[in-house]
């Protein structure tokens, strides 16, 4: 592991969620495109706080935490479900139709993660607050 590595590794991460859930809201429409706007501007958000928070001397007041993971989790997993789901010109084969199965689910996790991704965020911003406003 190098430092390169480390530093690419969330990076790279980030990249690939985004990736997905801007090339489903553009498959889905507005119905992707809300939870994935939530969770973009929550990454983004959180992002900087930690930043921030490292420039003050004060990342571990930031640090990864329970819900991140689980919120990490979830949008992994939905995203899977959503890209397996067949396009709808994809024909009525068995395989299709299996697959599609997972489009319900899928978008159950995706806006259960949004939600996680709300509560989470606020987590890091609550812990962050005094020094936010200035009183720390």
């Amino acid at each position: 592991s190098t430092s390169f590595g480390a530093f690419l590794d969330p990076v790279a991460d980030k990249l690939m969620v985004s990736t997905a859930l801007v090339i489903l809201a553009g498959s889905y429409g507005s119905i992707v495109a809300v939870p994935s706007s939530i969770i973009l501007a929550r990454e983004i958000a959180v992002s900087a706080l930690r930043e921030w928070m490292a420039s003050k001397g004060l990342r571990d007041t930031v640090k990864v935490g329970y819900q991140g993971k689980v919120k990490t989790a979830a949008t992994m997993v939905a995203l899977t479900m959503l890209l397996l789901v067949p396009q709808k010109n994809a024909g009525a084969t068995l395989w299709a139709e299996t697959l599609g199965k997972l489009y319900d689910p899928g978008m159950a996790l995706l806006y259960l993660s949004a939600l996680v991704t709300i509560t989470s965020g606020s987590v890091y911003f609550r812990a962050a607050a005094p020094v936010l406003m200035g009183k720390e």
